[in-house]
């Protein structure tokens, strides 16, 4: 199915059906991912040596964290402390194969989540707040788990930053995140014609 597969999960509006497309695609997604050019892992790795110091036994959060593509980077940096959350069972499926993880959460991050607040020492969320996937809406959770003066890394899609609210809700949440550092627009999937750009954005929990 290749290349059709990002057309897919982008469009699909039924968060139903989209489980079904992921459970469809897990075990294919990291070699589609790697043939398209899957930019996020490198620009995890950039602002972790570039712009923060996060300590090696730091407690981080993968949110969307999907078949563990992106946390494979952060073993590779010998952080060992990762918990990651998905709301596809298959995915996690991958990612539990891995054995990077200290724990996996099978939920959505569209509503506020069972983990306990204020735990992680970063919070990274890359490829999922987009078209198709979780809103705006995650912000708040995303926050929320996050320890005071600690670290979120995250990416958004160009197209739908002020369209489906992100600005507004970063604006909104200005007494409780501060901007460290914004990419320039990059094409997350460069190999892939539809793929759509993207910013990284780096927050500290005031």
């Amino acid at each position: 199915m290749g290349k059709k597969w990002l057309n897919i999960v982008y469009k699909e509006k039924n968060s139903t059906r989209l489980k079904k497309h992921y459970r469809e695609w897990a075990d294919g997604y990291d070699s589609d991912l790697k043939d398209w050019g899957y930019a996020y892992p490198s620009k995890v790795k950039q602002i972790l040596e570039k712009y923060i110091t996060v300590k090696k036994g730091s407690k981080i959060l993968d949110a969307g964290c999907g078949t563990g593509y992106v946390a494979e980077v952060l073993k590779a940096l010998r952080y060992n402390n990762i918990v990651g959350i998905d709301y596809s069972k298959d995915m996690l499926r991958v990612a539990r194969s891995k054995k990077i993880y200290k724990k996996l959460v099978c939920e959505s991050l569209s509503k506020k989540t069972s983990l306990k607040g204020n735990q992680f020492d970063l919070v990274i969320c890359t490829g999922v707040l987009t078209s198709g996937h979780v809103g705006s809406v995650a912000i708040k959770e995303l926050i929320r788990l996050t320890k005071n003066k600690s670290y979120l890394i995250l990416s958004i899609s160009e197209a739908i930053y002020e369209k489906l609210g992100f600005k507004k809700e970063i604006e909104k949440r200005s007494d409780e995140i501060s901007k460290i550092y914004i990419s320039k627009p990059f094409i997350a999937l460069p190999n892939h014609k539809s793929s759509a750009r993207s910013r990284m954005y780096l927050f500290q929990k005031i």
